[in-house]
């Protein structure tokens, strides 16, 4: 009895290795490629518990959509400038025994694609100016349609490897350091240029704005100059017809005055005047007579 018992657990552990070696369970985010000395045998793309013979081996490849971000990758544009272009790729695995048979290694195949993407890159970007595909051009959308062209290329360029591109992206797309020192450099000098044509135009300005107010000033000095004459000579004339009108009136008290004008005028305090006293300047200066 005991005998049969041990033979029995014998016959059970051997059962349960054997079913550890058949049996594999693929997960919902994988699909499998069961092999036979390499050389592949079965597809599996079913999640779940799945067997196979004990001297079969399984290789693992992901089912969910990948991400691949590859080094910066040079440029020459339309207009022969140089640039780096760094983008990522979002790719998914079609068929695992394609990419066994081309690249064996899902590592591998992601390799192989990069280099495709790259030269998609290079093809698509090559076709326009640096100016188009750094501002978009004159086409807001210009940036898609370029991402759009270099997916579905790069999609056609993979299909040999089993795989499938969705989707590729450029993060950014930046100048070599020795091409952008020298693009500063320009960039520097058309600033210049220009602040210095805004300079000219403003000194410009500025000469015929005062040229305009010394001429306004002229001519504002030249009628107000007129009209002071005018002025003046209107009251010499009054003036003048005054003293006529007194002198007709009066000729006697007129040069009284006339000549007490002239007194205060040409006499001050600490004035020497050398002159006869039988001068007719001072002959009001005489005695009155009683």
């Amino acid at each position: 009895m005991g005998s049969k018992l041990s033979i029995a657990g014998v016959f059970l552990v051997v059962v349960a290795v054997v079913a550890s070696m058949c049996a594999f369970v693929v997960d919902q985010r994988e699909q499998a490629l069961v092999l036979q000395f390499g050389n592949p045998k079965n597809v599996v793309t079913s999640a779940g518990l799945h067997f196979k013979l004990p001297w079969q081996s399984v290789e693992t490849f992901d089912r969910r959509l990948l991400e691949s971000d590859a080094r910066p990758n040079e440029v020459i544009t339309k207009d022969k400038k140089s640039i780096l272009v760094d983008n990522y790729t979002r790719w998914r695995i079609t068929d695992p025994l394609k990419v066994y048979q081309v690249a064996r290694t899902q590592t591998g195949v992601a390799s192989r694609m990069q280099d495709v993407v790259r030269g998609k890159v290079r093809e698509v970007l090559g076709q326009h100016t640096l100016h188009e595909i750094v501002s978009g051009g004159d086409q807001a959308n210009l940036r898609v349609e370029l991402m759009q062209s270099i997916q579905k290329r790069a999609d056609l360029g993979v299909q040999d490897l089993g795989i499938e591109v969705i989707d590729v992206r450029i993060k950014r797309a930046d100048l070599p350091k020795e091409n952008s020192d020298a693009v500063f450099q320009r960039m520097k000098a058309e600033r210049n240029r220009i602040a210095k044509e805004y300079r000219s135009e403003g000194e410009e300005a500025a000469r015929e704005i005062r040229a305009k107010a010394e001429k306004d000033v002229k001519f504002v000095l030249a009628d107000a100059y007129k009209n002071a004459q005018i002025i003046r000579g209107h009251a010499d004339a009054k003036a003048t017809k005054t003293y006529a009108s007194a002198h007709e009136r009066d000729p006697k008290f007129y040069g009284f005055v006339r000549s007490l004008e002239a007194y205060k005028q040409s006499i001050n305090e600490g004035t020497r005047l050398v002159i006869s006293p039988d001068s007719e300047f001072f002959r009001y200066f005489g005695r009155s007579k009683k």
